[in-house]
């Protein structure tokens, strides 16, 4: 009789404690979940939907090809029979490579604005100096054998520019401004050269004392 009162008690005591298992440990967090409310839902009528605003759809991407760049060249010229040779010797210096280019006979004639050659090369500089001093910048002292000292001014394709050059130096005050033709309309030559750096472009400028009457322009590749 003791022990079934005993083991009743036992019994109840587990009972209990299973039972306040929730009380006494922590629990998991309980996720309250949201709450529908079935009056507020409404279906849409097709009208209605139609009437709704639409995503516009973003346009495709289309890959434009770059165009690659267009190649440069350079044509150096004109050149006499006798100035051609020392203008590839001195692109020879400056480990350029030319191809040589015959002009035709009827090359525009070229119309040149000069100071007649100094006797020494320390007079040219010193009448350069003084013409500097008034103004005058577009100028040279020309190294060219045939016009060695001499101090060029420009070189012009249409005679009036020249002329109106030869005049304004004149008005300036520099005495003895000649105006000449640099070429006669013969065959010439001009030297054409691939892309040039900067620098190539410096270096060729420095020989205008030279070849004054030889510009570098960029050209076609063709």
């Amino acid at each position: 009789m003791k022990r079934f009162f005993w083991l009743s008690v036992l019994i109840n005591l587990a009972l209990l404690a299973y039972f306040s298992l929730g009380y006494l440990l922590p629990g998991k967090p309980e996720i309250k979940l949201a709450e529908l409310s079935p009056e507020k839902i409404k279906v849409l009528s097709q009208d209605e939907l139609s009437a709704l605003p639409k995503r516009e759809a973003s346009a495709p991407v289309i890959d434009t090809p770059v165009p690659a760049p267009e190649a440069t060249c350079f044509e150096w010229g004109v050149f006499s029979d006798s100035s051609i040779a020392n203008a590839q010797k001195a692109l020879d210096k400056l480990s350029l490579q030319a191809t040589t280019k015959e002009q035709s006979s009827e090359q525009p004639k070229r119309f040149w604005v000069y100071k007649a050659p100094a006797k020494t090369l320390a007079e040219a500089q010193k009448r350069a100096a003084e013409y500097k001093a008034m103004g005058i910048e577009d100028l040279f002292v020309v190294q060219e054998e045939k016009w060695k000292n001499a101090i060029s001014f420009g070189i012009f394709e249409d005679e009036k520019l020249a002329t109106k050059l030869q005049h304004e130096l004149q008005a300036k005050g520099v005495k003895n401004v000649e105006k000449t033709l640099r070429n006669q309309g013969k065959s010439h030559y001009s030297l054409m050269l691939g892309n040039l750096t900067e620098n190539d472009n410096a270096e060729i400028k420095k020989l205008k004392p030279s070849f004054p009457a030889a510009e570098l322009k960029e050209v076609s590749c063709n």
